[in-house]
């Protein structure tokens, strides 16, 4: 199997934006007392060729950017999960199908101004990709798995 590929940002920045924006603005305990930690992100979407469904989650900005970047494809939502997390923690989110993607926060801001993650996709318990992220905090890292059926499993990580 291969791992996850980046995938096109600019889709994924909008999708990020417009579908998941609310959720980074809830006020966090751990913010307010100045801790260092960060508001971890995971969210997977599900691109299944040969349809034309839209999840009603997604709103139309988002799914005409989507339906440019994967043509003939429907697009489901899978899950989004954001916590407030501190080095050595970890969010978890399970992608179904067996498949769970984890973002450990290893470092709230580098000397570089990037918060780095460890980022885990398993499968029935067994890892299939590792990799450490570094992205500015407000940016998204994206990966791209293409599935046995020929669907794309979409996942951004991303920190706050």
């Amino acid at each position: 199997m291969t791992g996850p590929r980046p995938s096109t940002r600019a889709a994924w920045s909008v999708l990020v934006a417009l579908a998941i924006g609310p959720v980074l603005a809830l006020p966090s305990p751990a913010r307010a007392q100045g801790a260092p930690g960060r508001q971890v992100v995971l969210f997977g979407v599900l691109a299944t060729p040969g349809g034309t469904a839209m999840d009603a989650k997604i709103s139309p900005v988002v799914a005409a950017q989507l339906r440019r970047t994967l043509p003939g494809h429907s697009f489901k939502l899978i899950q989004i999960k954001s916590d407030r997390v501190l080095p050595g923690q970890s969010v978890e989110l399970d992608l179904g199908d067996g498949f769970v993607a984890t973002a450990q926060l290893l470092n709230p801001l580098d000397p570089n101004g990037k918060v780095q993650m460890r980022f885990d996709l398993s499968l029935m318990g067994l890892p299939q990709f590792q990799s450490i992220v570094a992205t500015p905090p407000d940016q998204f890292n994206f990966f791209d798995k293409m599935l046995p059926s020929n669907a794309h499993l979409l996942i951004g990580v991303g920190a706050r």
